[in-house]
């Protein structure tokens, strides 16, 4: 589950990757030949992750659910899907893009059946961040609405927003003396892409960043060099999160 304090820390470029990380087992260092992908696009005000068809490298459109999450009924649709996924297939790997709003929407007394629903699907939370406080304040309060779904988790300091010294409020705080330093979470990065890069193909597939390219224009040699380090970088990020015991 792919989750934050506010739009712009990279989400939907987080959502991006990951569905291209599991689309090539064979070159990330994954125990299995295939996992089958489970999207859901939850941002229904800025459908990002879900406005560009995604296919297999076999050309098999992987289609991309939006859906509500401010009402139960988002989620128990992602358990029936989930759920009749894994009549057929030993494990899946569904991506859930949450918009930071969804949790504040939902009615009071159902907290306790979202969290029913996450540790029956069991959900990992990637909790992305930028430099400010805000991201550790609504982390916390993620906590508070959901204690025992949110002892456990990734931790994603983005490098668009500076390098790793510089994220000052996250070093600083309680939760990370609390559950890094001690128990439940761990941390990594997201590499650094270059400010044009980002802004122009956060929104796209994978494979669409070499193919489209920038406002129609091939992309460099420079680019191309830029984009294939990140994947690479980034896809070893990945794979460190993808062998984390629940999964």
């Amino acid at each position: 589950m792919i989750d934050g304090a506010k739009g712009g820390l990279g989400k939907t470029l987080l959502c991006h990757v990951l569905v291209d990380f599991y689309m090539h087992p064979e070159t990330n260092g994954l125990q299995e030949q295939e996992y089958p992908l489970l999207l859901f696009d939850a941002d229904l005000t800025n459908k990002d992750f879900s406005t560009y068809p995604i296919r297999l490298p076999s050309g098999k459109l992987v289609p991309c659910y939006a859906i509500d999450l401010s009402i139960i009924e988002g989620w128990q649709f992602i358990e029936r899907k989930v759920n009749r996924y894994l009549k057929n297939n030993q494990s899946a790997r569904a991506i859930i893009h949450c918009p930071s709003h969804s949790f504040w929407l939902m009615e009071q007394g159902r907290y306790d059946e979202i969290g029913a629903i996450m540790r029956r699907i069991n959900t990992l939370t990637l909790w992305l961040m930028n430099k400010s406080p805000l991201c550790i304040l609504q982390l916390q309060s993620r906590q508070r609405l959901l204690p025992n779904n949110y002892q456990q988790g990734v931790i994603l300091l983005n490098l668009y927003f500076g390098r790793t010294a510089d994220f000052y409020y996250w070093h600083h705080s309680q939760f990370k003396e609390n559950h890094i330093h001690q128990e439940g979470w761990v941390e990594h990065v997201i590499p650094c892409l270059t400010p044009q890069l980002s802004d122009t193909l956060s929104g796209m597939p994978v494979n669409l960043w070499f193919e489209l390219g920038i406002q129609d224009m091939n992309l460099s040699f420079g680019y191309h060099l830029s984009l294939n380090t990140f994947r690479y970088q980034i896809h070893k990020t990945l794979l460190a999160i993808d062998s984390i015991p629940s999964l």
